[in-house]
């Protein structure tokens, strides 16, 4: 079934309203890192593999464009895009999301449907398990572990941490009871398991500390469940992946550590829940946790929005494993930054000038306890103004990596030594782009390890020279190959968008009346532009009502992905046009419809050649159409003369 909002009134200002409450740099960075440059936002672009960044985000106009892919269009393109969305679906999801009504459409889409019945559904399992650890006889063992680890009432409510009964169906029957759900709902909702032997269903947490996850809006999308068993396997038990909960599209208290990250221009990542509550607990708030899972692209993703600076520390445990998710975390930052900027290389009292800290993208920090001990553990030992000081004083990616490595080694003694640890070193030097930060790195490790400094540095640069790309390894940002009449088309369209004085848009309408725009989306667009201009002259004194055509035009073609493409196509073609005085804007005019009557003209042509040689054999026909193609011939050239009267 097809759905044209466009096309009704009611749900014309419901689209509207959307689009009001939508702001692209928002729902983009939802997916891509966004570094703002001028007025526009550019990243890589999420739609093909790149790492020049070449996609442009308009927050002014509301729009993206691609200019390596060439694809483009407003927020709502986009959501479609990255979701691989119906216009439909996108626009329900959004109208729930803004509780506005869609009048024609009377429904909301079976996805959005299913996701609110799973967060009411988790909502309730949440209060419900809350209510059994402060309130049920069976709850008290789980209470005393929970207070044992400094964990009090009021951090319990704050993250309404739960318990879960022993009992195999006890959830089930509550939920059953109380909400009238299907097994088939708890299913989809993981919470539920299939009985290993035999028909039906069972809790599948049973005996466990449970703890509510949810998305940064604060919906409950999973749990995180503790065993208090030390018989019962595995200690943690994360919810399965779901239609509202994905483990590495998720962090765990984002909803909670949001206000702060953004306050504070940092966050610290942190590998466990209790790492993490504890840390609140004790006032430490711009903390959130992966769940059980490495660090992903889209994690840091979502991070980047709420910190500026894009300051991370990575605070994961101080075992090898710890170590290890420190290393890959940190090749994940990079490689979600490549293209932005340089990664923070060096501490400020590396330089006196501010300008080279402004060109990095992210700064990652690694916070090491050196004491074998999680941050839960750390904290609740040492108390956290001791763990604060860890922060403040915690290494770069860059110190702590060369650090790691020198001192894996203990005494270093042979040339053999510090050969190996030369080695591994070269690779971390040469990621260094200043060169002057790199000399001195390359000094101090030779200090430290006792090396012949200029030998160290002949190493590092024989290693800069084999990272370089040879020329044909570069990507070229390009737009996409359009044929000249397109092109032509798109120009003249663009030239409604521009507020300059010498643009009349009454004078480009006469210019346009006779000309024939071939494709019918791009006639399409204009005659809805023409409509659209005449009724603006009628109520503003001048040409100064482009922001409020791009808006009408993209709620009036909401659902029209390819008007809406050209409109993206147009507005980001126009900077090098603002400036035209009245003769350049004429000659730009006249330029732009010779080619589409010229391409009008070969057209025709074309069409009566291939009738002639067709009917080549009738000679009375190809004789009529030969003076036909003389005629149209000489009615191009009158045409074309006309326009540039």
């Amino acid at each position: 079934m097809a759905y044209n909002v466009a096309n009704t009134n009611q749900n014309n200002d419901a689209v509207s309203e959307i689009k009001n409450r939508l702001d692209i740099v928002d729902v983009v960075s939802e997916h891509l890192v966004l570094k703002k440059s001028g007025r526009n936002y550019w990243g890589c672009c999420p739609f093909h593999s790149e790492k020049t960044p070449s996609f442009s985000v308009n927050p002014d106009k509301g729009i993206f464009k691609c200019f390596g892919c060439g694809v483009g269009g407003d927020a709502i393109s986009f959501l479609m895009k990255i979701n691989n969305s119906t216009f439909f679906e996108v626009i329900s999801d959004l109208a729930n999301k803004f509780g506005i009504e869609l009048p024609a459409f009377g429904q909301t889409s079976e996805k959005t449907e299913l996701k609110n019945k799973i967060y009411e559904i988790n909502l309730e399992t949440a209060n419900y398990f809350n209510k059994i650890l402060l309130e049920n006889p069976e709850g008290i063992h789980a209470k005393e572990y929970l207070f044992k680890r400094d964990i009090d009432r009021e951090i319990i409510q704050k993250f309404n941490i739960g318990y879960s009964l022993k009992q195999p169906d006890d959830l089930i029957n509550h939920l059953i009871d109380n909400l009238k759900v299907s097994y088939d709902l708890l299913d989809k909702a993981g919470l539920i398991s299939a009985r290993t032997s035999g028909n039906g269903y069972v809790d599948r947490f049973r005996n466990r500390i449970m703890i509510p996850i949810q998305d940064d809006k604060g919906n409950i999308i999973a749990f995180g469940a503790r065993t208090l068993d030390n018989s019962q396997n595995p200690k943690y038990l994360n919810s399965p992946d779901t239609v509202v909960f994905n483990k590495s599209r998720s962090l765990f208290a984002l909803h909670q550590a949001k206000d702060s990250i953004r306050s504070l221009d940092s966050v610290i990542i942190m590998e466990g829940y209790f790492d993490v509550i504890t840390a609140h607990a004790n006032g430490l708030t711009n903390v959130v946790a992966t769940l059980g899972t490495a660090l992903t692209e889209q994690h840091i993703k979502m991070l980047a929005r709420y910190t500026d600076s894009r300051r991370i520390y990575l605070g994961f445990d101080a075992d090898d494993a710890g170590v290890n998710a420190t290393s890959r975390g940190a090749e994940i930052i990079k490689s979600v930054f490549s293209g932005l900027g340089d990664i923070k290389q060096f501490d400020e009292n590396f330089v006196s000038t501010g300008d080279i800290n402004n060109r990095s993208s992210c700064e990652i920090r690694v916070v090491a306890t050196n004491t074998g001990k999680d941050p839960d553990e750390f904290i609740r030992n040492e108390g956290i103004e001791a763990y604060k000081k860890l922060v403040n004083n915690s290494p770069l990616l860059i110190d702590y990596q060369i650090n790691r490595i020198i001192n894996s080694k203990g005494e270093i003694q042979s040339p053999q030594d510090k050969a190996n640890l030369t080695k591994q070193l070269i690779p971390i030097l040469s990621e260094i782009k200043n060169a002057i930060i790199r000399d001195e790195y390359i000094r101090l490790v030779s200090e430290r390890l006792e090396i012949n400094e200029e030998s160290l540095s002949i190493e590092v640069k024989k290693s800069l020279q084999k990272s370089i790309p040879s020329r044909a390894d570069f990507k070229q940002i390009v737009t996409k190959n359009s044929e000249k009449h397109i092109l032509a088309q798109k120009n003249l369209l663009g030239l409604y968008f521009i507020n300059n004085e010498n643009v009349s848009t009454l004078c480009i309408n006469d210019y346009l009346k006779e000309v024939m725009f071939l494709e019918p989306t791009y006639e399409l667009l204009r005659q809805e532009i023409i409509r659209l201009t005449e009724k603006f002259e009628k109520k503003h004194s001048g040409n100064d009502y482009a922001e409020e055509l791009t808006e009408e035009l993209l709620t009036k073609f909401a659902d029209n992905e390819e008007v809406k493409q050209i409109i993206a196509d147009v507005i980001f073609s126009l900077d090098d046009k603002k400036c035209l005085n009245d003769k350049l804007i004429r000659q730009y005019i006249i330029e732009n419809i010779t080619y589409i009557q010229r391409h009008v003209a070969l057209r025709e042509q074309d069409e009566l050649r291939s009738e002639y040689y067709a009917r080549k054999d009738d000679e009375l026909s190809s004789l009529q159409l030969q003076y036909k193609v003389k005629e149209l011939i000489q009615l191009s050239q009158v045409r074309l003369e006309k326009i540039h009267d």
